[in-house]
């Protein structure tokens, strides 16, 4: 009986810290992905171009971190801060707290085209797994929100200014 504790003791000890870390998630830290950058042409004059991407920027920023920052008529030049993904508090031991992540929009207008730049954050891109759940941002993820920024901002570019009524 003593033989049975000496080694059971002892081995639930050992397994213990292997049975709790096992929860513990790895984070992949990856690196800040290129620019997304699209120029589309039309058939308005930089005046239009510049009204219709300031009303773009109004209704894509819809978080109160999301600003314009610059606006410049004469250069035709409107840049903002964007939202990506909003912070998280975590209270859990396993997944730690986030910072939000931002994107800097720079939206070019001349006359007949428009361009949009979309620069990444220059870091906050990992991918972390925790008991079954998937956390993070990924490079993959910004260029989904991307993609469909450009795709609703290329739309848009198309359209007429609602400011005539």
């Amino acid at each position: 009986m003593t033989f049975m504790k000496k080694i059971l003791i002892p081995s639930i000890c050992i397994l213990i810290p292997f049975i709790l870390t096992s929860c513990l998630g790895t984070k992949n830290i990856q690196q800040s992905p290129s620019p997304k950058i699209a120029t589309f042409e039309n058939g308005l004059d930089k005046n239009d171009n510049y009204v219709l991407a300031n009303e773009w920027m109004v209704e894509a920023f819809n978080d109160a971190t999301s600003v314009i920052q610059f606006t410049d008529k004469e250069s035709g030049t409107v840049k903002g801060k964007y939202l990506l993904k909003a912070g998280s508090v975590s209270t859990s031991p396993y997944v730690s707290s986030t910072d939000p992540l931002h994107a800097i929009i720079t939206i070019r207008a001349r006359d007949n085209k428009i361009r949009i730049e979309i620069d990444p954050p220059s870091s906050g891109f990992y991918s972390q797994s925790s008991m079954g759940n998937e956390y993070g941002y990924t490079i993959q993820m910004f260029d989904k929100t991307t993609s469909n920024l450009v795709e609703d901002f290329q739309s848009r570019m198309k359209g007429k200014s609602t400011s005539e009524w």
